[in-house]
C-alpha cells in the first residue's frame, strides 16, 4: 500500500515532533537528575516536553482535514472510544481506590492510555467500514 501525500506529510511531521519530544524529555529528566535546580526551572524544565506534544495536535488535526470521510470518521469514532474508555475506567478506579488502599495511578499514563485504546479501537471501527 503506497503512503498518500498528506500520509507522507504526516508521519515526517511526527517524527519531527517525537524526535523534539525525546531529546526534551530525555534532558529534562537528565537536569533533574544531575544538576541542582531550584524548584521554578525545575517545574520549566518539567513542562518543556509538553510543547512537542501540543505541536503533534496541529499535526494530526492537520492530517484528519487531508482525509476522505469515512476515514476521517474511522479516526473520529476511534477517538471518542478511546476518551471514553479512559474516562471511564479512571473514574471507576477512583471510585475504588475511595474504598480500597489500592495505590493511586500516576497521571502521565492518562495520555499513552488513550493513544493505545483509540488505536485499537481504530481497528475494530475500520472493520465495520470494510
Amino acid at each position: 500500500m503506497t503512503m498518500t501525500p498528506a500520509a507522507k506529510t504526516y508521519m515526517r511531521r511526527m517524527l519531527i515532533v517525537m524526535g523534539a519530544y525525546m531529546v526534551l524529555l530525555f534532558g529534562a529528566v537528565w537536569a533533574d537528575n544531575h544538576l541542582e535546580l531550584s524548584q521554578p526551572l525545575r517545574i520549566v524544565l518539567s513542562l518543556l516536553p509538553v510543547l512537542p506534544v501540543i505541536a503533534c495536535i496541529g499535526t494530526i488535526i492537520a492530517f484528519v482535514r487531508a482525509m476522505d470521510e469515512v476515514q476521517a470518521r474511522i479516526v473520529l469514532e476511534s477517538t471518542l472510544i478511546g476518551a471514553i474508555v479512559v474516562a471511564v475506567a479512571s473514574f471507576t478506579y477512583g471510585m475504588l481506590r475511595g474504598v480500597t488502599d489500592w495505590p493511586g495511578i500516576y497521571e502521565v499514563w492518562y495520555l499513552p492510555a488513550f493513544i493505545a485504546v483509540s488505536g485499537i479501537a481504530q481497528i475494530f471501527v475500520k472493520r465495520r467500514y470494510q
